[in-house]
């Protein structure tokens, strides 16, 4: 029913109560109404039926609220703010291969890195003379192929094989090849930025709620409304330094603003930045981007993306052997690879989230979670990050025992 306290939903309970009151109001008071009788089925048989178009109508009566609608009725209300869901998005970064000297890798060679996650190059890259037959990579050894000179090619544009935030990559990575050429012998990648997942309705509500507070008089609230539309970005903090000495602690000049945002395209970033930030206003930060107004005026955009902390997780598992599945040591990993993920700057990690969605997968009996910072110092507690900090599962950084 609706009345002035809004919608109220009878229970499945309730409904089988009003109609066995309506049946015996019909058929006397001495009419059978228990679980097993023709009156009780049949009342229960209504019941079940009408609880549906009850929780039918819930939803449609929650959808026109942008704090209770869900899914595409969700998609509607944002688009009456002119705001539309981010879709998933293919993170994009570079690539490093030696090998022998002249080589050309063609566009379509995929690389895997130790955790799995697959890339793709999109160009053709030549490996380029070193003029040496052999060449040193710290951690790695030395490289050579025969009385061959050694070659290095590079590209900014490879991308993951598939969507998804889990294939961004902070750092450098080594890879290996799908399908194995002898004249590739190591691949580095690194800076893998912009991989997304598609934006989950609690975020798309919080953008809409954030474009309605962005009047003309909250201008931080419009930059963050600006920099949040674009695909990717997670979450945004801005520290501001209004006096006339420069923040050490932030690395913020004085009289700046500085800009941190967590995830999404640098290039797409730096234009929200530039359509959103009033004229006259410094941006600090290590990733700069030059744009031009539309007077062909050359500006630079400057911000920073967070500072990414490697999570470890040492877990022990007690498996029921018969339940567990084939894959199950990856449903692990992807399980911790998918909350950490989902902790935004400066959050808390709680080491205790990870026990319900390990134990959602079958035949996984008793688990001992730790999580920390280093592979040799795990333990049963939280990790807090900094305001300007975000969290990634650290390479090999998920340990099964």
């Amino acid at each position: 029913m609706i009345d002035k306290n809004g919608f109220s939903r009878p229970s499945y309970e309730e409904l089988v109560k009003e109609l066995g009151l309506k049946w015996r109001e019909l058929f006397g008071e001495n009419a059978q109404i228990n679980t097993h009788s023709v009156g009780g089925i049949l009342i229960r048989v209504h019941a079940y039926f009408l609880d549906k178009l009850h929780q039918l109508a819930e939803v449609v009566y929650n959808s026109q609220f942008v704090d209770s609608a869900i899914g595409t009725t969700l998609d509607q209300l944002a688009a009456n703010a002119g705001i539309i869901r981010k879709p998933a998005q293919t993170a994009i970064g570079n690539v490093k291969i030696y090998g022998v000297a002249g080589y050309e890798v063609p566009a379509g060679t995929i690389f895997k890195t130790s955790d799995e996650l697959m890339y793709v190059t999109t160009e053709d890259i030549i490996l380029k003379d070193t003029g040496k037959q052999n060449v040193v990579i710290d951690s790695v050894g030395t490289l050579a192929h025969g009385t061959d000179n050694i070659g290095i090619g590079t590209s900014r544009y490879l991308y993951a094989y598939d969507l998804g935030a889990k294939y961004n990559k902070d750092g450098i990575f080594v890879a290996r090849q799908v399908t194995p050429v002898e004249n590739i012998l190591h691949v580095e990648i690194s800076d893998m930025i912009g991989g997304a997942e598609i934006e989950a309705d609690a975020d798309l509500r919080g953008r809409i709620t954030l474009a309605n507070e962005a009047t003309a008089s909250s201008p931080y609230n419009g930059v963050l409304a600006s920099i949040r539309k674009v695909n990717g970005v997670r979450s945004v903090r801005i520290v501001r330094n209004d006096t006339m000495e420069d923040d050490g602690s932030t690395n913020t000049p004085a009289k700046s603003i500085h800009i941190f945002v967590d995830g999404g395209y640098k290039d797409d970033i730096a234009e929200a930045i530039f359509n959103s930030v009033a004229a006259g206003v410094t941006t600090a930060g290590e990733q700069v981007v030059s744009l031009k107004d539309i007077s062909g005026q050359s500006h630079e955009v400057k911000f920073d993306f967070p500072v990414r902390r490697g999570i470890f997780a040492e877990i022990k598992l007690t498996k029921n052997e018969d339940a567990y599945p084939q894959d199950g040591d990856e449903q692990v990993k992807q399980a911790v690879q998918d909350y950490v993920s989902s902790v935004g700057m400066g959050s808390m990690i709680y080491y205790s989230y990870l026990y319900q969605r390990i134990y959602s997968i079958p035949g996984v009996v008793v688990a001992d979670v730790k999580i920390g910072l280093s592979k040799t110092e795990v333990s049963a507690q939280d990790i807090e990050l900094s305001d300007l900090e975000t969290a990634e599962v650290a390479d090999n950084g998920v340990i099964l025992k």
